[in-house]
């Protein structure tokens, strides 16, 4: 190659990296990507491969999904404590096993404290006496209903719940959303998985790199196709997967616990079309929190500009409105459940 071609390739080479150096910083400015950066705090589940991951027990402030920093207790929960056990349950105390996806979990809520799940414990022991009230948090980003019902299966029935949770949006009926993990504990996106470059030391990198997610954000949004469970529901049609929501009562009866429905408040009105028909017609008990989303702007419902999530003045009004549900139809008979 000759030098006249050969600094031609090499003022290319300049003009390109110089590009997505400038391109990089922007981002970063922007803050689009922050809330897609996180601690490899995920781990293989090795008692059924119905649940592909869940989070690492122990871990200290912890950066998690959508700016979260979080402690994990002893069992892998998102918790006030690190490392919190809790041993054998207590008469005079009342357990909730909450599962759901990214929204149980609090992904875009920084502090625990205002994660649903906490304030749904923290309320139920402020209005009432008559039992001790804790709430288990099984919450992991992009768990469908099929991971759920695993969740109940293999992990929520250990800790002798009374009361178990399913929460729900309507993307969690897409099975297919559900990611894996690699060795160091980070999520792979199923349909990007083909795209990972071999080897942990160039994924690392790549994952420190903000215009990375700008580029993949794209990439899905152009190239792959999308589920989209809520315009199936809006045509008022049910989701074929709509039947672990039955595998999940029939679950909870078998044994012997409380259960409920939750339907989450999406960003969007009317989201749950037919489906509160239909939980009526299997005797599913449910409770429809959608009635939420009117109460807020759709700036405050979200975590951040960038982040679709619901922000902690929406788990607040949720951890609220499942207090209210489980005071007035579960503990107004425990405590003489307690006593006898």
């Amino acid at each position: 190659m000759t030098r006249k071609p050969l600094r031609k390739l090499l003022g290319a080479a300049c003009v390109l990296l110089i590009t997505l150096i400038a391109l990089e910083v922007s981002v970063r400015i922007w803050g689009y990507s922050e809330r897609h950066i996180y601690d490899p705090i995920y781990m293989s589940f090795d008692r059924t491969g119905d649940i592909p991951y869940i989070h690492k027990p122990n871990l200290t402030q912890a950066s998690a999904r959508g700016l979260a920093v979080i402690n994990t207790d002893s069992l892998g929960l998102r918790a006030k404590i690190v490392g919190a056990s809790y041993g054998v349950k207590q008469p005079n105390e009342y357990r909730i096993a909450v599962v759901g996806d990214s929204v149980t979990f609090g992904e875009g809520v920084q502090r625990t404290e205002d994660t649903f799940a906490q304030v749904l414990g923290d309320t139920l022991n402020q209005q009432q006496q008559a039992v001790s009230v804790k709430v288990f948090n099984y919450g992991a980003s992009a768990y469908s209903v099929k991971e759920m019902v695993a969740t109940l299966q293999y992990r929520m029935v250990d800790i002798q719940p009374d009361l178990v949770v399913m929460a729900i949006i309507p993307s969690d009926f897409n099975l297919a959303r559900t990611p894996t993990i690699d060795e160091s504990g980070y999520l792979i996106d199923q349909k990007l998985s083909q795209f990972s470059p071999p080897g942990s030391m160039a994924r690392q990198v790549l994952r420190g790199i903000h215009l990375t997610y700008v580029l993949r954000d794209l990439g899905l949004r152009w190239f792959f196709k999308r589920v989209d469970i809520t315009q199936v529901l809006s045509r008022g049609e049910i989701p074929e997967s709509y039947h672990y929501v039955r595998h999940f009562k029939e679950a909870a009866e078998q044994h012997g616990l409380s259960y409920v429905i939750a339907l989450l408040p999406p960003m969007r009105r009317n989201p749950w079309g037919p489906l509160p028909g239909q939980l009526t017609r299997d005797r599913i008990a449910y409770i429809d929190l959608s009635f939420l989303w009117n109460e807020l702007t759709e700036e405050q419902y979200m975590a951040s500009r960038f982040d679709p999530h619901p922000s902690p003045a929406v788990h607040h009004r949720i951890g609220e409105a499942l207090a209210d549900y489980v005071r007035h139809n579960q503990l107004k008979f425990a405590g003489q459940a307690q006593s006898n």
